[in-house]
């Protein structure tokens, strides 16, 4: 780069010092000396001149030095300017430091302060997420979430007067008694299943006389003694069947057993089970549909005794009770006449053997028909 201007003007030439050049002083008339004295005049003369001249010369030099004194001349905090006087002015130009630019100071944190940082901008308006559903119960049969309720130990009073069905109810009282007991056997249930995401509406209950025509088909006083419709919720009983001709009326669990056991199919339907089981129904051979009938009337039989446990203080289950029951299904089993029954219940062993499972635990985990072996569903 080049180099910077001198701030001293002229610094570091010669000054120009005039001196007096050509006639000698004095006037011209003036007389010569005489010649003996000759030697001291001139040399008093040049001694003079001499004198005069240096006299002359040191006027001049301070002259120059007073003009050449800058009043302006820049100075800096670090280093006071230096004259140079001309026996020792450089003969070139000293070098002169650059200036460096000064830094900006680095912000010192102050306790207690937080640095300003940049307000962030505003974000982009995003479309809304929907919120994602919450996981619902498990509704397959061989997975249901009902399988992880456990009522073992649990009591439910129930306001119920249990009636033997010998003498049989009058036709017009049976009703309101079905009713009463499946008012029990929701108030048993639907807090356990509601714990796990399951809606259990209270079931309809129809009794009927001669016959009745239903969505699920249509129904007589032979036959099976009580049924359940799932396209209506509906527990269909025919008032004529606990006149004696049906086993169960020797039973003073009898009423209340029969209706367990079809609130049951009603659990199966609220948790999904039944679906399932008409979906591998329509697909099956008869001989499947037979062991996926045994099993879905099994569970149920499994259902009874998980009420008939938390209801046993109510109810007053006794052993004897126990005992009747198990007489009770040794006349419904498969295997008993007539010879046209189809096997889709059960043997007499297998429908007690699942319903005392329920009774003795209370588990609804202990009712898993569609996991049992083939042997244990028979």
């Amino acid at each position: 780069m080049p180099a910077p201007e001198d701030p001293w003007g002229d610094r570091g030439r010669e000054p120009r010092e005039h001196l007096g050049r050509g006639a000698e002083p004095g006037p011209r008339h003036a007389r010569e000396p005489e010649p003996g004295r000759r030697w001291p005049v001139v040399l008093a003369l040049v001694s003079a001149a001499v004198l005069t001249g240096l006299v002359a010369t040191s006027i001049v030099m301070a002259a120059r030095n007073h003009d050449r004194a800058d009043p302006a001349a820049p100075t800096t905090a670090t280093a006071s300017a230096r004259r140079v006087t001309p026996a020792s002015a450089p003969t070139s130009p000293p070098s002169v430091p650059s200036v460096s630019p000064t830094p900006s100071p680095t912000p010192v944190p102050v306790p207690g302060t937080t640095a300003p940082t940049a307000a962030p901008a505003d974000p982009l308006p995003t479309a809304a997420e929907p919120p994602s559903a919450p996981a619902g119960p498990n509704r397959s049969l061989e997975r249901n979430t009902l399988y992880g309720i456990d009522l073992g130990g649990v009591t439910t009073s129930c306001d119920l007067e249990v009636r033997r069905p010998k003498p049989p109810l009058a036709n017009k009282k049976l009703q309101p008694y079905l009713t009463e007991v499946v008012g029990c056997l929701t108030k048993a249930f639907r807090g356990p299943l509601a714990a796990r995401g399951f809606v259990l509406e209270t079931p309809k209950v129809k009794t009927y006389h001669k016959q009745l025509e239903t969505p699920c088909s249509t129904f007589g006083q032979s036959g099976s003694p009580a049924y359940y419709c799932s396209r209506t919720s509906t527990i269909y009983w025919p008032d004529t069947v606990d006149d004696g001709r049906e086993a169960y009326t020797f039973a003073r669990l009898g009423y209340v057993g029969l209706v367990a056991h079809e609130f049951g199919h009603h659990v199966q339907l609220t948790t999904g089970m039944l679906n399932g089981y008409s979906d591998q129904y329509a697909e099956a051979s008869n001989k499947q549909r037979y062991a996926l009938s045994r099993r879905l009337e099994l569970q149920a039989q499994c259902f009874e005794g998980v009420f008939l446990h938390t209801a046993r203080k109510s109810l007053h289950v006794s052993g004897k009770d126990r005992a009747e029951l198990k007489s009770w299904h040794s006349y419904t089993g498969d295997e008993d006449p007539p010879d046209d029954r189809k096997p889709d219940h059960g043997s007499s062993k297998a429908q007690f053997g699942w319903l005392e499972r329920g009774l003795d635990s209370g588990d609804f985990g202990d009712c898993n028909t569609w996991s049992a072996s083939s042997k244990s569903v028979t």
